[in-house]
């Protein structure tokens, strides 16, 4: 028994021997290869950015207008009025004005070949028009050349006042008489005023009209064209200026 105790504590300490052997050792120290494999380089973190995506992913905004293309816009056409029996054209003014002028206005004196009209009102049942006319010059009255514009749209309109006026009590002012051009024929015009001084009485919607007689030169051996507007007050009379400013003459 004693040999047996004895081989064991020689065992003891030789594994203790062993162990204090190893613990002598120096310390191992890492290569620099080895760390910059095992732990990479510190850098200053550039900002990740998304992928950018293709042009098909991306979403197509709506073109937008420039001022300039804005401005290009084609403008609205003004309607015309165009008379093939007088080569005179003019504005059509907006509702409720309509094509066509009158059938009352047509008389032994006077033929309009093309116009237009609006309701402003009714008179003894009947509706009474705004209107403007054209046509040509009627053999009734006479006419040598240029020379006889202003004479003659003088007589046209004193003509129309009976014609067309009669009807309701009324009374006619002259408020201008001056030569123009129309497409560079002379022209002679005559603006008139028409007022009612019983308006209310005779049911009528409004109290007065302007009025003008146009008489254009066509050259020699042609009947003048004509023109004729009368516009009462709840129309807007201030349209006369505008139906004389519009007025052109084909040849």
């Amino acid at each position: 028994m004693l040999w047996m105790l004895t081989v064991i504590t020689a065992l003891v300490l030789a594994v203790i021997a062993l162990m204090i052997k190893d613990i002598s050792k120096p310390p191992t120290v890492a290569s620099p290869a080895a760390l910059s494999a095992s732990v990479p380089a510190t850098r200053h973190a550039t900002p990740s950015v998304a992928p950018r995506p293709t042009s098909s992913a991306l979403p197509r905004a709506a073109p937008s207008a420039s001022p300039a293309s804005a401005a290009r816009k084609t403008p609205k056409r003004t309607r015309k009025i165009a008379d093939a029996g007088s080569g005179l054209s003019y504005r059509l003014l907006s509702s409720p004005w309509r094509r066509g002028c009158p059938d009352s206005l047509t008389t032994p004196m006077f033929s309009w070949s093309a116009g237009e009209r609006a309701v402003a009102g009714t008179v003894s049942g009947g509706p009474w028009y705004g209107d403007a006319c054209s046509g040509l010059l009627q053999q009734q009255f006479q006419y040598a050349g240029p020379g006889d514009l202003e004479p003659t749209a003088m007589s046209l309109a004193g003509a129309v006042d009976p014609a067309y006026y009669s009807g309701l009590e009324h009374y006619r002012t002259l408020e201008d008489s001056s030569a123009m051009l129309v497409s560079g024929h002379q022209a002679w015009e005559v603006r008139f005023q028409i007022s009612y001084p019983n308006a209310s009485a005779q049911g009528l919607a409004f109290g007065s009209e302007a009025g003008a007689v146009v008489v254009v030169d066509r050259g020699a051996g042609q009947a003048p064209a004509v023109f004729y507007a009368s516009v009462p007050s709840n129309l807007g009379s201030s349209e006369v200026s505008t139906l004389v400013g519009s007025l052109r003459l084909s040849t």
